[in-house]
């Protein structure tokens, strides 16, 4: 694609946007060609023309793969029709032959079919739980384990009671009657029978031994150790056992054998004097045992026979005979091998039984087998021959991990040179052992990693046997000794690796790893120490340019330095070919930003030597990283932390820190200039490094770029403090050498602007960096914090301008908050302390610039000075926007400044307060008639607080209140006419509102009127604004507006202060204006509107009624629910399809509930209540049914109901009923209920008969 692209393609420019071609650069902002950008509009064009392809494709998929799915549904349907015919034809355990093709694909059939397996049927009756062959062999190991623990116990507790012979004799004919039924039992093919009385009979030989020393026959105890004994009884028992298996080919005796091995060489030496040392010596010397057994069993060999004879693979012997279903041979056959079974107890096929060889067809009735012999094994593939690989495994690895736990145990516990040497021979010894093992392992396929793996061990512990012994010697020179002996290890892979490499495939790898491991103990303590004398260095440079640090006493560390520099040679040569050629600069980065941290010493020779060790490492490395032009980033990093290091360390003295910050300046400039050298080099090329092969030029330069840049970034930022430094060495005062670094610090922006242009972007983020000094810390008292702030902003500020990305603006936005901070005694005196006048309001004598109600300190000028500074650097953010923009932008904060300014003059109240309100005013008008953006945002905000402080100023007297109010007022009303957006129109409803409320109270108390008659001229307000809302011009906020209104009432009714007339009478009246806008209302909202005002008109009615003392419950009921009746007929009027439950319910309730409870509860028990409202009940319930309503039959039946039981009650309480009748009433009852109850069963009874029934 990208070959087929013309230097006329047009794409547009990642940062301007403009449209640029592959012939030039960009035209909006000089940027080289991008073919990437436009290779991406290249294949935007070919997606876009794919992707309709594609979806057809996808499309015509799903039909296919729909049409296959209904398809294998199909087949699956008919496929168990003929699985159920089958399965009817023949008896349910006779095997059938019957299999359907299976299905093309691999997909198991679609969702809703139970396809079953190939070739099986579906089971039929209950099937067996276990196999027979599971029983069997739960039955022997139960039995097994069953013989073991009687002759155990036999052994230890019944032995007391038979004499010497008699016990002899007993043990001996039982453990050779138990040996001698293998070989009888085998020749019958019962295999596992055989294997049983084996492990019996190894068991008993052991009990024999335990015997032997019990009784002290021949005198076995007085002559023979313990544990000599019992390593020979260990012995007897592996080799009777291995060569019981070599004559009867049992497996089990193989197992025994084994185990039995594995304690006779430690008990053999058990009452030794073996150190440590020795004592891993014997372990790994029986893992070794172990190891040569697993390397015999994976060789080539033959399995013996019955009678112990190997048995040729492709040779049979003369005599045959057929072999039968039910011939014994076919089970010696089935134990022989283990062989997938069928679930039945009866096997299916003669077949079954007979072992599967890959290699020959399957035996069935008729095949033949030798007369009286075993089936043969494959050749090399003995009895078990797999389980005594595994067993010989794990044996190997616990006898090695026991005898490399004992090594390690010794070498750490050397205390002289003699164990030192033993402990190291014995890890040397295991280390081997497992190098075998690993080696062995790597024979195979799957042991790629266990060569390398094996040459690592084996380096790794050379090199711990080398460095124990020495360290034992000179354990004051322990890091030398380790740095030695990891040393030595890797010149000795650097030697014979390439030899070994050339016969072994990976083992020099494992080799360099374990060298590299051993080198990396000695690396992180010399690297360790290195970091601590380099911290110890910075810890002697405080405090800062006050230290006293140690004087040199004559003594020089050289162990540290020498340890270090022998490490890395050994790991710099170590890395050579054929590793990557990364691996030496890393090494060599290492060695270059370590050794500088220990030459000094500690105390260190010279006050200099710090600085002047760490400023040369970090010439030699921007050496390195610019001329050799290799790997600069890591080069760049080591210069970068060794100059860190020497501004830390360089840090005790004004004239130490002159000349280190001084010297990491002029290498950075050093460094810039050789990539602004760099930048003007056309890129392309190649170029040829020694033994790093071929480099691109490009990169190249663009790395000594980048690498000049970061180096002129540092310098830049660096810059102002040197000033600083150069100053106070120099014996000027602290505040002028404070001013001084405010003054570099300002001129940032300049040296940015004079940076070449293809490192500005460095600069820029050099300048940022360096602006910040600017900030305040440490001033002379005479000095203003906010004023430093102010300046850190604004150069801030300038340094962004020249930035191409946005966020270079982050920093001076962050520090103009911290500006704001400090300008926070100003910002809470123009902005927040008006509000204080909330708590006096019209409380009069307003102070000084009145604009907190309490008395303050006169605001300094400083505040003002910084927040003109800040006016032009908010301008600079908003350059983009456009001129007017940052007139705006620059203006609103040079306002607040000018409003400081005034609290600064002492201007007299209320000319602060008047141009806040004036001001903010003003602005949210401006803000009103423009589009809706986030500018008229935050204008509208800022307006905001402007408005509310300026009000708030103004109620120090009652004349500055209604005036601030009335201005208020219009400012609202314009906006919520005249505004430009539905927000802004709506925002005016509403605050216009709240302020002409706030105007007519504030009117009411000015003129002392009660607050009832303030109540009213609130509600005027409240029926005014409620009359405007259905204006033509309030259309789309007519919403917004009665709810202005509707909180206008509210307020209204919370200035009655409980009066219940007034409260009555502003409900009344406000219940007639809301019905009024029932008028003019839509018809969907009318009824709603209806039933408001029928509400307030209620509540004012029941209240009237309160404030009279009336106590009758109807009168409060009854004309509410005629309300609400009435509200309800002309919803239902308005809307034919409403339930009765919507539109009569509410009056119902009204009208019958209260009543219903009223007569449930009274004590006076005066029955014309209930009469009437029995016949109320029974007028509503009649109606209701004529009608067909289900509200009124169902609530004055409900009441009818109550009352009736109401009645029953007071009968049965009076006496007047018989007792009779209510144990009749409950036997009918219960009578209903099993009748009930019956119809219910018979019905389930018949569902179930009818459900039986079907096919």
């Amino acid at each position: 694609m990208l070959t087929r692209m013309t230097e006329h393609a047009s794409y547009p420019c990642p940062l301007c946007r403009a449209t640029a071609t592959l012939d030039g650069p960009c035209p909006g902002c000089g940027r080289a060609p991008d073919p990437d950008a436009a290779a991406v509009l290249a294949y935007d064009a070919q997606i876009t023309a794919l992707a309709p392809q594609v979806e057809q494709a996808r499309s015509a998929y799903e039909s296919l793969a729909g049409q296959l799915t209904r398809l294998r549904q199909d087949r699956e349907v008919y496929a168990s029709r003929v699985r159920m015919a089958v399965a009817r034809e023949h008896p349910a355990h006779q095997p059938t032959l019957l299999t359907l093709p299976p299905t093309t694909s691999s997909r198991p059939p679609a969702a809703g079919t139970v396809p079953p397996t190939a070739g099986t049927l579906p089971p039929v009756g209950r099937q067996p739980e276990s196999s027979p062959r599971t029983v069997q062999n739960l039955l022997f190991v139960l039995g097994g384990l069953l013989l073991g623990i009687a002759a155990i116990v036999f052994t230890a507790v019944a032995w007391a009671t038979f004499d010497v012979v008699g016990r002899a004799l007993i043990l001996g004919v039982l453990t050779i009657g138990v040996l001698a039924v293998p070989p009888l039992v085998r020749r019958r093919a019962l295999t596992a029978t055989a294997e049983t009385f084996a492990a019996l009979g190894l068991l008993l030989v052991v009990l024999d031994g335990y015997a032997v020393w019990y009784v002290n026959l021949g005198g076995v105890a007085d002559h023979w150790d313990p544990g000599f004994y019992a390593g020979a009884v260990a012995t007897f028992t592996a080799l009777l056992g291995y060569g019981y298996a070599r004559v009867v080919g049992t497996s089990a005796t193989r197992f025994g054998a084994l185990l039995a091995a594995q304690p006779a060489l430690p008990l053999f030496f058990l009452e030794s004097s073996a150190d440590v040392a020795g004592w891993s010596v014997v372990f790994t010397a029986v893992a070794l045992g172990d190891l040569l057994l697993y390397q015999v069993l994976t060789g080539p060999a033959t399995a013996p026979t019955a009678t112990g004879e190997p048995a040729a693979g492709a040779s049979a012997p003369d005599t045959a005979r057929p072999v039968a279903a039910d011939d014994p041979q076919r089970d010696m056959a089935a134990e022989a091998v283990p062989v997938d079974e069928p679930s039945s107890d009866e096997p299916s096929v003669a077949a079954a039984a007979v072992p599967r060889q890959p290699a020959q067809e399957p035996v069935t009735a008729g095949s033949v087998l030798p007369s009286g012999a075993a089936p043969a094994q494959p050749v090399g593939d003995l009895p078990g021959r797999a389980g005594l690989r595994v067993l010989a495994v794990l044996a190997y690895l616990a006898m090695l991990g026991v005898g490399g736990l004992l090594a390690l145990i010794a070498w750490l516990l050397g205390t002289d040179p003699d164990t030192a040497v033993t402990g190291s021979l014995a890890l040397l010894a295991a280390a081997g052992v497992l190098a075998a093992g690993l080696w062995q392992a790597g024979k195979g396929a799957s042991g790629g990693f266990a060569l390398p793996t094996a040459g690592g061990v084996v380096t790794v512990a050379l090199a711990a046997a080398l460095a124990r012994p020495a360290l034992v010697q000179w354990p004051n020179h322990w890091l030398l000794v380790m740095a030695g002996a990891a040393a030595l290890v890797a010149m000795l892979v650097v030697v014979l690796g390439g030899p070994l490499a050339a016969r072994w495939s990976g083992v020099r790898a494992g080799l360099a790893g374990g060298a590299a491991l051993a080198l990396s103990v000695p690396a992180l303590c010399a690297a360790g120490w290195a970091l601590g004398a380099g911290w110890q260095s910075v810890l002697d440079a405080t405090p800062w340019w006050a230290a006293e640090p140690a004087r040199f006493d004559g003594s020089y560390g050289w162990l540290l330095p020498v340890s270090l520099a022998l490490v890395a040679v050994a790991a710099w040569l170590l890395a050579g070919p054929p590793g990557p050629a990364a691996v030496r600069a890393y090494v060599a980065a290492g060695a270059v930003l370590l050794l500088p941290l220990t030459m000094p010493g500690h105390p260190a020779l010279t006050p200099w030597a710090a600085l002047a060790c760490d400023l040369v490492a970090a010439a030699v490395a921007l050496a390195v990283a610019l001329l050799l032009r290799r790997h600069i980033v890591l080069w760049g990093v080591v210069a970068g932390l060794l100059a860190g290091h020497a501004l830390l360390a360089g840090a005790g003295s004004p004239v130490l820190s002159a000349w280190a910050l001084g010297g990491v300046v002029l290498l950075g400039l050093a460094a810039a200039g050789i990539g602004w050298r760099s930048a003007l080099v056309p890129d392309g090329g190649t170029r040829t490094a020694a033994g790093s092969g071929t480099v691109s030029t490009a990169s190249a330069l663009h790395g000594v770029r980048v690498l000049g840049g970061v180096s002129g970034a540092v310098a830049l930022a660096l810059l102002p403090p040197a000033v600083h430094s150069v100053v106070a060495a120099a014996g000027v005062d602290e505040p002028w050498s404070r001013r001084a670094l405010l003054i570099a610090a300002v001129l940032t922006p300049l040296w940015v602007f004079l940076s070449p242009a293809r490192l500005r972007d460095y600069a820029v983020i050099g300048g940022l960096a360096g602006a910040l000094w600017a900030l305040p810390g440490g001033l002379p008292a005479q000095d203003s914090a906010a004023v430093y702030a102010a300046l850190c902003t604004l150069a801030l500020a300038l340094v962004a301008m020249q930035a191409r990305w946005v966020r270079a603006e982050t920093p001076a936005q962050i520090v103009l908050a911290l500006t704001l901070l400090m300008c926070a005694e100003a910002l809470h005196l123009i902005f927040i302390a008006p509000l204080s006048w909330l708590d006096r309001i019209w409380a009069g004598d307003p102070v000084g610039t009145g604009l907190s109600a309490y008395p303050s300190d006169r605001l300094p000028w400083a505040y003002a000075v910084a927040l003109l500074l800040l006016a032009p650097a908010v301008a600079a953010w908003f350059r983009r926007g456009g001129g007017r923009l940052m007139a705006v932008s620059g203006g609103v904060v040079a306002g607040v400044a000018g409003l400081a300014a005034l609290a600064a003059a002492q201007a007299p109240w209320p000319t602060v307060s008047a141009v806040q309100l004036v001001l903010g005013a003003g602005l949210l008008v401006l803000v009103a008639l423009r589009p809706y953006g986030a500018l008229t945002l935050a204008g509208g905000l800022f307006g905001t607080l402007l408005t509310v402080a300026g009000l708030a100023g103004t109620l120090a007297e009652k004349w500055s209140t209604i005036t601030g109010l009335a201005l208020v007022s219009v400012t609202l009303a314009a906006i919520a006419v005249g505004g430009r957006t539905r927000p802004a129109r709506t925002a005016g409803w509403l605050a216009g509102a709240a302020a002409k409320v706030l105007l007519a109270v504030a009117i009411g108390e000015a003129a002392e009127l009660s607050f009832e008659v303030i109540a009213y001229l609130v509600l005027g307000v409240a029926a005014i604004v409620l009359g405007l809302a259905y204006a033509p011009f309030a259309r789309e906020q007519r919403a917004a507006a009665e709810a202005a209104a509707h909180a206008a009432a509210l307020v209204a009714l919370s200035l009655c202060h409980g009066d219940v007339r007034s409260i009555a009478l502003v409900l009344a009246l406000w219940g007639v204006a809301v019905g009024l806008t029932v008028l003019a209302a839509p018809r969907p909202q009318r009824v709603p509107r209806a039933a408001a005002a029928a509400l307030a008109e209620a509540i004012a009615w029941c209240a009237i009624l309160g404030a009279n003392g009336v106590g009758l419950l109807e009168a409060y009921t009854l004309p509410v629910a005629l309300l609400a009746l009435a509200v309800g007929w002309y919803a239902a009027r308005a809307r034919p399809d409403l339930s009765s439950w919507l539109y009569a319910g509410p009056a119902l309730v009204a009208a019958l509930l209260p009543s219903l409870a009223g007569a449930l509860t009274d004590e006076s028990g005066t029955p014309l209540r209930r009469l009437l409202l029995g016949l109320g009940a029974l007028a509503v319930t009649v109606f209701g049914s004529v009608r067909r309503l289900q509200a009124p039959v169902v609530l004055g039946g409900g009441v009818l109901l109550v009352l009736a039981l109401h009645e029953l009650v007071l009968v049965l309480a009076s006496g007047l009923l018989p007792t009779w009748v209510p144990i009749a009433v409950g036997g009918a009852v219960l009578l209903a209920l099993a009748i009930t109850y019956e119809r219910s069963r018979r019905d389930v009874a018949r569902l179930r008969g009818a459900i039986g029934r079907m096919r």
